[in-house]
């Protein structure tokens, strides 16, 4: 027993002393070390730190798309973040939403990928944070295309799902249904990217207009894409800088008929009054006049031509809101309406200027609710004479011609 004894506190001595040679050779090999490879592991500490700060900030900037820079090669600076787009378009229970956008400017872009701006090698990529969600019971067929609007409806910017765009965040690559592209299932929800590329001059040019993000409609229960939803959502104000975002706060909210929504014309309120609620029936059609805007239009550079006929001295226009419940058997159409406003008792009868309301939706079907913007235009030294306007809205065309339409109008005064 003593011997075991003596045997443990030894072998703790030699433990004891073996830590303490360790240490003094550590700490004599750490005083001898040259200064120059403390120097070199000082640097490498300090360029370690740099590396992770850096990686730090670029995550804390929000950089959204790391594609863009594995892609081109170039160099990529994030210039305006926002995280709280809200632009949304629901296509009666398929709803497309925009979460958020990050608008880089690149530069150095490698040869291969030149050709998305136009062969030059710097442009910029803005990439959407985009939700799909097929909230209905059925499948259903979405190509998902979305828009900036320029100058006019005419003049635009393609989104693309494939290019400079993660392969985790490729809506085609993660939705359910691979073997078609455009086919969403009942109840999925998927979350991507969609991107824009833009030249340096399309980016300048788009700085020159008030730009519009549009998610294009063309939702179908089938993939033959008949009876297509086509309408489009409307047209948000797209912000692509700090200043620029407090321009657009400031603005009010206008009809979005052409003028306002393809970019034709800029807007000064005169006059408006919302939630009017009077309704009126016509057969099985509940109509409702929910409110009206007045506005003094400014034909922006590109479209002027359009309104020559109008002269010098200004332009006014009237855009009224309809609401539209169709309570009857068969589809109306809202496109071809022979809507008037008689102006103070016949002493003028204007009709409604077609080609300035919006193209979609061409009718409301059977059971469904919709909503028509009639636009009215005027030279203003004669809307200044006008006193009293009355509109007669409709009549409606069935598509059997249906005698309970035939003939048929509304009539309501206009608050002025």
């Amino acid at each position: 027993m003593q011997k075991k004894f003596l045997w443990i506190i030894v072998s703790l001595m030699l433990i004891l002393s073996a830590c303490s040679n360790e240490e003094k050779a550590s700490k004599a090999e750490a005083e001898t070390k040259p200064k120059t490879e403390d120097k070199e592991e000082a640097k490498e500490d300090k360029e370690e730190k740099e590396d992770s700060e850096a990686e730090s900030s670029a995550s804390a900037s929000g950089e959204l798309n790391p594609a863009i820079a594995e892609e081109t090669e170039g160099n990529v600076e994030v210039i305006f973040t926002n995280n709280d787009a809200k632009y949304t378009h629901d296509m009666n229970g398929f709803k497309v939403s925009v979460d958020g956008y990050e608008i880089a400017k690149v530069t150095d872009i490698n040869d291969s990928m030149k050709v998305w701006f136009d062969d030059q090698t710097e442009g910029y990529v803005i990439t959407a944070k985009v939700t799909i969600d097929n909230a209905t019971d059925k499948k259903m067929w979405y190509s998902n295309y979305h828009r900036l609007q320029l100058t006019n409806d005419f003049d635009f910017i393609q989104s693309d799902g494939s290019s400079l765009i993660p392969e985790e965040q490729k809506i085609n690559m993660i939705k359910k249904n691979q073997d078609d592209f455009t086919l969403y299932e009942p109840k999925e929800k998927v979350s991507g990217m969609v991107t824009f590329a833009l030249t340096n001059e399309e980016f300048e040019r788009m700085k020159t207009v008030k730009p519009k993000y549009i998610i294009e409609g063309g939702i179908a229960d089938n993939d033959s894409f008949e009876n297509s939803y086509l309408q489009n959502s409307q047209s948000f104000d797209f912000v692509y800088s700090d200043e620029q975002s407090q321009q657009v706060a400031s603005q009010q909210e206008f009809y979005q008929d052409r003028l306002t929504s393809d970019n034709w014309a800029d807007k000064k309120m005169i006059f408006e009054k919302s939630g009017i609620n009077e309704t009126q029936q016509i057969g099985d059609v509940k109509v409702t006049l929910d409110g009206v805007q007045y506005t003094e239009i400014i034909p922006t550079e590109t479209n002027k031509e359009m309104f020559t006929d109008f002269g010098q001295n200004g332009i006014t226009a009237l855009t009224v809101k309809v609401n539209i419940d169709n309570q009857s058997s068969e589809a109306v159409s809202i496109t071809n309406l022979g809507t008037i406003l008689n102006i103070d008792d016949n002493r003028a009868r204007y009709f409604s200027q077609g080609i300035a309301e919006p193209s979609q939706p061409l009718e409301i079907a059977a059971g469904q609710q919709g909503e028509k913007l009639h636009v009215f235009l005027f030279r203003k030294d004669e809307f200044d004479l006008y006193k009293k306007f009355t509109l007669e809205f409709g009549p409606f065309i069935g598509k059997d011609g249906n005698e309970a339409f035939k003939g048929k109008t509304a009539t309501f005064n206009l608050p002025r």
